[in-house]
Protein backbone atom coordinates (compact mmCIF):
# COMPACT_ATOMS: atom_id res chain seq x y z
CA UNK A 1 0.00 0.00 0.00
CA UNK A 2 1.06 3.58 -1.05
CA UNK A 3 1.20 6.26 1.15
CA UNK A 4 1.66 9.95 0.20
CA UNK A 5 3.13 12.92 1.74
CA UNK A 6 0.81 15.87 1.34
CA UNK A 7 1.23 18.69 1.67
CA UNK A 8 4.85 18.94 0.07
CA UNK A 9 7.55 21.28 1.05
CA UNK A 10 5.93 24.78 2.20
CA UNK A 11 2.75 24.50 0.21
CA UNK A 12 -0.03 22.41 -0.20
CA UNK A 13 0.81 20.46 -3.44
CA UNK A 14 2.37 17.43 -4.38
CA UNK A 15 5.87 18.65 -5.29
CA UNK A 16 8.19 15.94 -7.10
CA UNK A 17 10.61 16.08 -10.47
CA UNK A 18 11.71 14.46 -13.27
CA UNK A 19 15.44 13.84 -13.08
CA UNK A 20 15.74 10.15 -14.83
CA UNK A 21 14.46 6.98 -15.48
CA UNK A 22 14.94 5.55 -12.22
CA UNK A 23 13.74 6.08 -8.55
CA UNK A 24 17.84 6.26 -7.66
CA UNK A 25 18.13 9.26 -9.75
CA UNK A 26 14.73 11.06 -8.33
CA UNK A 27 15.75 10.26 -4.66
CA UNK A 28 19.46 11.83 -5.18
CA UNK A 29 17.24 15.09 -6.17
CA UNK A 30 15.07 14.53 -2.85
CA UNK A 31 18.33 14.23 -0.61
CA UNK A 32 19.97 17.45 -3.07
CA UNK A 33 16.99 19.73 -2.38
CA UNK A 34 16.71 18.80 1.36
CA UNK A 35 12.91 17.42 0.77
CA UNK A 36 11.57 14.09 0.00
CA UNK A 37 9.16 14.05 -3.42
CA UNK A 38 5.83 12.98 -3.85
CA UNK A 39 5.65 12.64 -7.73
CA UNK A 40 8.03 11.63 -10.46
CA UNK A 41 7.27 12.31 -13.89
CA UNK A 42 8.75 9.83 -16.52
CA UNK A 43 8.04 9.01 -20.13
CA UNK A 44 7.41 5.66 -22.13
CA UNK A 45 9.50 5.07 -25.56
CA UNK A 46 6.97 5.09 -28.43
CA UNK A 47 9.14 3.37 -30.88
CA UNK A 48 6.43 0.32 -31.05
CA UNK A 49 3.28 -0.30 -29.81
CA UNK A 50 4.67 -3.59 -27.50
CA UNK A 51 6.80 -0.90 -25.37
CA UNK A 52 4.06 1.31 -24.79
CA UNK A 53 1.83 -1.10 -23.50
CA UNK A 54 4.52 -3.27 -21.95
CA UNK A 55 7.27 0.14 -20.55
CA UNK A 56 9.52 -2.82 -19.39
CA UNK A 57 12.09 -0.31 -18.04
CA UNK A 58 9.98 1.86 -16.20
CA UNK A 59 7.87 -1.88 -14.82
CA UNK A 60 11.57 -2.81 -13.51
CA UNK A 61 12.90 0.55 -12.21
CA UNK A 62 9.56 1.55 -10.13
CA UNK A 63 9.11 -0.65 -7.68
CA UNK A 64 6.13 -1.14 -6.19
CA UNK A 65 7.32 0.14 -2.69
CA UNK A 66 8.54 3.10 -3.83
CA UNK A 67 5.93 5.48 -2.42
CA UNK A 68 5.94 8.37 -5.09
CA UNK A 69 3.25 9.22 -7.32
CA UNK A 70 4.14 8.29 -11.43
CA UNK A 71 2.81 10.90 -13.69
CA UNK A 72 3.46 8.55 -16.57
CA UNK A 73 3.96 10.31 -20.26
CA UNK A 74 1.84 8.44 -22.76
CA UNK A 75 2.40 8.73 -26.59
CA UNK A 76 -1.06 8.58 -28.14
CA UNK A 77 0.26 5.97 -30.91
CA UNK A 78 4.05 4.87 -31.79
CA UNK A 79 6.15 5.79 -34.09
CA UNK A 80 5.61 3.04 -36.25
CA UNK A 81 2.29 4.91 -37.51
CA UNK A 82 -1.15 6.48 -36.35
CA UNK A 83 -3.09 9.11 -36.72
CA UNK A 84 -5.93 11.59 -34.63
CA UNK A 85 -8.41 9.76 -36.75
CA UNK A 86 -7.34 6.43 -36.05
CA UNK A 87 -6.91 7.29 -32.28
CA UNK A 88 -10.71 8.90 -32.21
CA UNK A 89 -12.21 6.03 -33.99
CA UNK A 90 -10.97 3.81 -30.92
CA UNK A 91 -8.44 1.98 -33.57
CA UNK A 92 -5.95 1.67 -30.22
CA UNK A 93 -8.28 1.42 -27.37
CA UNK A 94 -6.73 -2.08 -27.00
CA UNK A 95 -3.46 -0.98 -26.72
CA UNK A 96 -4.21 2.02 -23.97
CA UNK A 97 -5.93 -0.77 -21.90
CA UNK A 98 -3.12 -3.15 -22.19
CA UNK A 99 -0.59 -0.29 -20.95
CA UNK A 100 -3.56 -0.06 -17.97
CA UNK A 101 -3.22 -3.34 -17.25
CA UNK A 102 0.38 -3.02 -16.65
CA UNK A 103 0.75 -0.31 -14.71
CA UNK A 104 -2.58 -2.08 -12.62
CA UNK A 105 0.18 -5.38 -12.23
CA UNK A 106 3.35 -3.39 -11.51
CA UNK A 107 1.22 -1.58 -8.22
CA UNK A 108 0.79 1.48 -10.25
CA UNK A 109 -2.89 1.99 -10.70
CA UNK A 110 -2.71 5.61 -9.09
CA UNK A 111 -0.70 6.94 -12.07
CA UNK A 112 -1.38 10.01 -13.44
CA UNK A 113 -1.70 9.86 -17.03
CA UNK A 114 -0.51 12.24 -19.19
CA UNK A 115 -1.92 11.62 -22.49
CA UNK A 116 -0.36 12.71 -25.85
CA UNK A 117 1.13 16.12 -23.92
CA UNK A 118 2.32 19.24 -25.50
CA UNK A 119 -0.16 18.90 -28.17
CA UNK A 120 -0.44 22.32 -29.59
CA UNK A 121 3.65 22.25 -30.46
CA UNK A 122 5.12 20.86 -33.56
CA UNK A 123 6.86 18.77 -31.28
CA UNK A 124 5.15 15.54 -31.31
CA UNK A 125 3.02 13.44 -33.83
CA UNK A 126 0.06 14.08 -32.28
CA UNK A 127 0.52 17.91 -32.56
CA UNK A 128 -3.31 19.79 -32.80
CA UNK A 129 -3.01 22.07 -36.16
CA UNK A 130 -6.79 23.24 -36.85
CA UNK A 131 -10.20 23.04 -35.07
CA UNK A 132 -10.69 19.84 -37.18
CA UNK A 133 -7.29 18.36 -35.82
CA UNK A 134 -8.90 19.28 -31.77
CA UNK A 135 -11.97 17.81 -32.14
CA UNK A 136 -10.51 14.26 -33.27
CA UNK A 137 -7.92 15.12 -30.06
CA UNK A 138 -10.27 15.26 -28.21
CA UNK A 139 -12.34 12.22 -29.33
CA UNK A 140 -9.08 10.29 -29.27
CA UNK A 141 -8.72 11.85 -25.51
CA UNK A 142 -12.26 10.25 -24.18
CA UNK A 143 -11.78 6.64 -26.15
CA UNK A 144 -8.22 6.44 -24.30
CA UNK A 145 -9.64 7.54 -20.64
CA UNK A 146 -12.54 4.70 -21.17
CA UNK A 147 -10.03 2.61 -22.22
CA UNK A 148 -8.10 3.17 -19.32
CA UNK A 149 -11.16 3.58 -16.96
CA UNK A 150 -12.11 -0.59 -18.04
CA UNK A 151 -9.22 -1.75 -16.74
CA UNK A 152 -10.28 -3.68 -13.15
CA UNK A 153 -8.78 -2.19 -10.17
CA UNK A 154 -7.33 1.47 -11.76
CA UNK A 155 -7.16 4.37 -9.94
CA UNK A 156 -5.92 6.80 -12.49
CA UNK A 157 -5.94 10.21 -12.62
CA UNK A 158 -5.83 11.96 -16.65
CA UNK A 159 -3.67 15.69 -16.77
CA UNK A 160 -4.50 17.06 -19.80
CA UNK A 161 -1.29 19.01 -21.04
CA UNK A 162 -0.83 21.72 -23.21
CA UNK A 163 2.49 23.79 -23.65
CA UNK A 164 3.22 27.28 -23.11
CA UNK A 165 2.76 28.83 -26.52
CA UNK A 166 1.59 32.67 -27.64
CA UNK A 167 0.63 31.39 -30.84
CA UNK A 168 -1.01 28.07 -32.70
CA UNK A 169 -3.97 26.24 -31.67
CA UNK A 170 -6.24 27.66 -28.83
CA UNK A 171 -6.03 24.17 -26.46
CA UNK A 172 -9.43 24.74 -25.57
CA UNK A 173 -10.92 23.94 -28.54
CA UNK A 174 -9.13 20.23 -27.66
CA UNK A 175 -10.68 19.65 -24.30
CA UNK A 176 -12.05 16.58 -24.34
CA UNK A 177 -14.68 17.68 -21.61
CA UNK A 178 -14.54 17.62 -17.23
CA UNK A 179 -15.31 13.72 -16.76
CA UNK A 180 -12.24 12.78 -18.49
CA UNK A 181 -9.14 14.97 -17.12
CA UNK A 182 -8.19 15.89 -13.52
CA UNK A 183 -6.24 18.38 -13.94
CA UNK A 184 -5.27 21.33 -15.79
CA UNK A 185 -1.18 20.49 -16.98
CA UNK A 186 1.19 23.21 -18.30
CA UNK A 187 4.64 23.18 -19.50
CA UNK A 188 6.50 26.39 -18.61
CA UNK A 189 10.42 27.14 -18.96
CA UNK A 190 12.07 30.15 -17.97
CA UNK A 191 12.27 31.53 -21.34
CA UNK A 192 11.84 35.27 -22.88
CA UNK A 193 9.03 35.63 -26.10
CA UNK A 194 12.08 38.16 -27.53
CA UNK A 195 15.35 38.55 -27.16
CA UNK A 196 16.09 40.96 -24.65
CA UNK A 197 13.63 41.08 -22.40
CA UNK A 198 14.61 41.52 -18.50
CA UNK A 199 13.57 38.79 -16.14
CA UNK A 200 10.49 40.80 -14.90
CA UNK A 201 9.58 41.10 -18.26
CA UNK A 202 10.12 37.77 -18.88
CA UNK A 203 7.95 36.59 -15.92
CA UNK A 204 5.40 38.72 -17.18
CA UNK A 205 5.42 36.91 -20.54
CA UNK A 206 5.42 33.60 -18.92
CA UNK A 207 2.30 34.95 -16.82
CA UNK A 208 0.29 36.21 -20.08
CA UNK A 209 1.06 35.74 -23.13
CA UNK A 210 -1.95 33.33 -25.11
CA UNK A 211 -1.46 30.32 -23.62
CA UNK A 212 0.61 31.00 -20.41
CA UNK A 213 -0.02 30.64 -16.55
CA UNK A 214 -2.53 32.88 -16.48
CA UNK A 215 -4.58 31.29 -19.46
CA UNK A 216 -4.12 27.78 -17.55
CA UNK A 217 -5.30 29.06 -14.03
CA UNK A 218 -8.39 30.80 -15.58
CA UNK A 219 -9.35 27.71 -17.45
CA UNK A 220 -8.91 25.30 -14.82
CA UNK A 221 -10.62 27.33 -12.35
CA UNK A 222 -14.16 27.82 -14.79
CA UNK A 223 -13.73 24.14 -15.51
CA UNK A 224 -13.48 23.32 -11.04
CA UNK A 225 -9.74 21.96 -11.77
CA UNK A 226 -6.59 22.13 -10.22
CA UNK A 227 -3.75 23.22 -12.39
CA UNK A 228 -0.40 20.61 -12.94
CA UNK A 229 3.02 21.47 -14.20
CA UNK A 230 4.37 18.08 -14.68
CA UNK A 231 7.51 20.08 -16.54
CA UNK A 232 9.06 23.35 -15.47
CA UNK A 233 12.52 24.85 -14.87
CA UNK A 234 15.52 26.98 -15.72
CA UNK A 235 16.97 27.04 -18.93
CA UNK A 236 20.59 27.50 -19.55
CA UNK A 237 21.70 27.92 -23.43
CA UNK A 238 24.24 30.61 -24.16
CA UNK A 239 23.69 29.47 -27.86
CA UNK A 240 19.85 31.23 -27.21
CA UNK A 241 18.88 34.88 -27.14
CA UNK A 242 16.00 33.73 -24.96
CA UNK A 243 17.21 31.69 -22.32
CA UNK A 244 16.61 32.70 -18.62
CA UNK A 245 19.77 31.23 -17.58
CA UNK A 246 20.43 32.07 -13.65
CA UNK A 247 17.31 33.25 -12.59
CA UNK A 248 16.22 32.99 -8.89
CA UNK A 249 13.42 35.28 -9.28
CA UNK A 250 11.73 32.86 -11.85
CA UNK A 251 12.43 30.00 -9.04
CA UNK A 252 10.51 32.59 -5.97
CA UNK A 253 7.91 33.49 -8.83
CA UNK A 254 7.04 29.87 -9.31
CA UNK A 255 6.81 29.14 -5.69
CA UNK A 256 4.57 31.85 -5.15
CA UNK A 257 2.39 31.14 -8.07
CA UNK A 258 1.82 27.37 -7.29
CA UNK A 259 0.83 29.00 -3.39
CA UNK A 260 -1.18 31.22 -4.93
CA UNK A 261 -3.35 28.58 -6.96
CA UNK A 262 -5.15 25.45 -6.42
CA UNK A 263 -2.09 23.34 -8.10
CA UNK A 264 -2.32 19.98 -7.84
CA UNK A 265 1.53 18.99 -8.34
CA UNK A 266 4.96 20.23 -9.87
CA UNK A 267 7.84 18.10 -11.35
CA UNK A 268 11.07 20.01 -11.80
CA UNK A 269 12.24 19.13 -15.10
CA UNK A 270 15.98 18.23 -13.51
CA UNK A 271 17.68 16.86 -17.34
CA UNK A 272 19.54 18.15 -20.04
CA UNK A 273 17.47 18.11 -23.49
CA UNK A 274 18.07 19.19 -27.17
CA UNK A 275 21.15 20.94 -26.59
CA UNK A 276 19.97 23.00 -23.60
CA UNK A 277 20.34 22.18 -19.31
CA UNK A 278 17.61 22.54 -17.83
CA UNK A 279 19.35 20.82 -14.16
CA UNK A 280 18.95 23.20 -11.70
CA UNK A 281 21.66 20.73 -10.05
CA UNK A 282 24.06 20.60 -12.87
CA UNK A 283 25.94 23.91 -11.73
CA UNK A 284 24.51 26.29 -14.24
CA UNK A 285 22.27 28.34 -11.98
CA UNK A 286 24.39 28.99 -9.04
CA UNK A 287 22.13 31.73 -7.78
CA UNK A 288 18.78 29.77 -8.53
CA UNK A 289 20.03 27.11 -6.39
CA UNK A 290 19.94 28.92 -2.98
CA UNK A 291 16.52 29.79 -3.55
CA UNK A 292 14.89 25.89 -4.78
CA UNK A 293 16.71 24.58 -1.92
CA UNK A 294 15.26 27.13 0.54
CA UNK A 295 11.61 27.13 -0.95
CA UNK A 296 11.71 23.36 -2.15
CA UNK A 297 13.58 22.06 0.83
CA UNK A 298 12.65 21.09 3.88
Amino acid sequence: MHHYSKPGPNSGWLSGVYAGHTPAEDEAFAKWRGAAIQTATDFIGGGAWGPIEHPLVLSLAWRKDYAVRLVVSVPMWPATGGSLEGAAAGEYNDHYAELAKTLVGDGRADSIIRLGWEFNTPYFRWQVKSAADAARYAEAWRQAVNSFRSVTGQRFTFVWNPNLSDGGIDPALAYPGDAYVDDIGLDVYDRSLTPGQDDAQRWDSIVNQRVGLRWQAQFASSHHKAIALPEWGLVHDPASPTAGGDDPGFIRQMHAWFADHNTAFEDYFNASADGEQFAINGGDFPQAVAVYRHLFGS
